[in-house]
């Protein structure tokens, strides 16, 4: 399939996640992103880990094809430059602070009076305006502002999710409002400015347990390996002490589970069971039961009957059973790329990537720290490298 953003331009003012990923994704779809970094030392997440032959790890998943640009927006030819970048470019992307943005004079109403066919999408901790403003927002301290920290961990102890989850649900929810502004602009509506808080993202993931909090005042404690609002789904122990997720849906699925995994089909009408909400209700008993038939049986045995009565179960995977998972094989997850040096590097290849293939991308490494530096300048007619 064509790439659809092809032709289209993004220029990301960004570093760490959210920005960059929103910008990758915008890539991955076709579009063109040159990243501006600051010299000397550039995103920071550069400097991370260097798990990736001596290149980072976060680096290589955020930035995989994009061009780097090295200018100091605080030098008048810095500037000169990346105000010229910017009356070429379709689309802007900002994870810097809505003081930095002030600073840089890019503003809502200014990027307004000299871009008005530009999108812009602002990201930051909790939005341009507010009591919030400046205050500083990294994954954890969002994940614990937002509430997801209260439903994830332990009885006594909440803890953050094992990935960063605010960062990431920002750099998806970005992309698709920047996906929503370029079709408006297609349509005549011209540019836009788009407000976009970590905050904000984050609470989406807690919008059921928040919906049930404002309208019954529950307050859901943390389950660490079950679902809140659904029994029994959750991480059972095989004969052995394989660990297996099973998952029972509905009450139909129920029905099957009491005859074939139970060994008891009255319960499939008990009235302390026969219902979603019963069972919730009853969420130890359905455990125990649960626990004590997957515990007589092997993993094998236990997914060979979970398959025959179409019931939902899963591995409890480490990176390392993702690795050998089918579905990343068949799914082409993962890609061999050339690194800088010459090295050849395993990565994850973005969902739009593979849908929409093009076989013109060019580069497809993350660059180097101000690689295309000369060439993007060339090509804006800018005579001097800005120092």
């Amino acid at each position: 399939m064509p790439s659809p953003l092809s032709g289209l331009l993004v220029v990301g003012l960004e570093h760490s996640v959210a920005g960059p990923l929103c910008t990758r994704i915008l890539g991955d779809l076709g579009a063109d992103v040159i990243k501006v970094e600051r010299p000397p030392e550039g995103d920071f997440a550069r400097h991370w880990d260097a798990n990736v032959h001596g290149d980072c790890s976060q680096f290589w998943w955020l930035n995989r094809g994009k061009k780097s640009v090295a200018l100091d927006l605080k030098t008048a030819s810095g500037r000169d430059a990346f105000d010229a970048l910017l009356a070429r470019a379709d689309v802007l992307v900002s994870n810097q602070s809505p003081r930095a943005m002030d600073g840089l004079g890019l503003t809502r109403e200014r990027l307004a009076g000299t871009h008005p066919g530009l999108v812009t999408c602002s990201i930051s901790g909790y939005g341009e305006r507010g009591a919030f403003r400046e205050r500083k927002a990294y994954d954890m301290l969002v994940q614990a502002e937002s509430g997801i920290m209260s439903l994830t961990g332990s009885e006594d102890q909440p803890t953050r999710a094992g990935v960063s989850i605010a960062d990431v649900s920002t750099g998806i929810y970005a992309a698709a409002l920047v996906l929503g502004a370029v079709v408006g602009r297609l349509r005549g509506q011209g540019g836009a400015y788009l407000d976009v808080a970590m905050f904000d993202a984050t609470v989406e993931f807690a919008g059921p347990m928040l919906i049930s909090y404002l309208n019954a005042g529950i307050v859901y404690p943390r389950l660490p390996d079950r679902h809140h609002a659904i029994a029994p789904y959750g991480v059972f122990r095989c004969a052995g002490g394989d660990r297996l997720l099973v998952a029972v849906h509905n009450d139909a699925e129920w029905r099957r589970v009491a005859d074939r995994l139970l060994g008891r089909a009255e319960l499939a009408d008990d009235p302390r069971y026969a219902t979603s909400v019963a069972r919730l209700e009853h969420r130890h008993e359905v455990d125990e039961l649960t626990a004590g038939a997957l515990g007589a049986l092997s993993k094998l045995e236990a997914t060979r009957l979970l398959d025959e009565i179409r019931v939902a179960y899963g591995s409890v995977n480490d990176m390392g059973g993702v690795e050998s998972h089918p579905a990343t094989a068949e799914r082409s997850l993962v890609d061999e790329v050339e690194t800088a040096t010459g090295a050849i590097a395993r990565t994850l290849v973005g969902m739009g990537e593979r849908l929409f293939s093009a076989s013109d991308r060019g580069r497809v490494r993350p660059p180097l720290l101000g690689e295309d530096t000369a060439s993007v300048l060339a090509s804006l007619e800018v005579s001097t490298e800005p120092s």
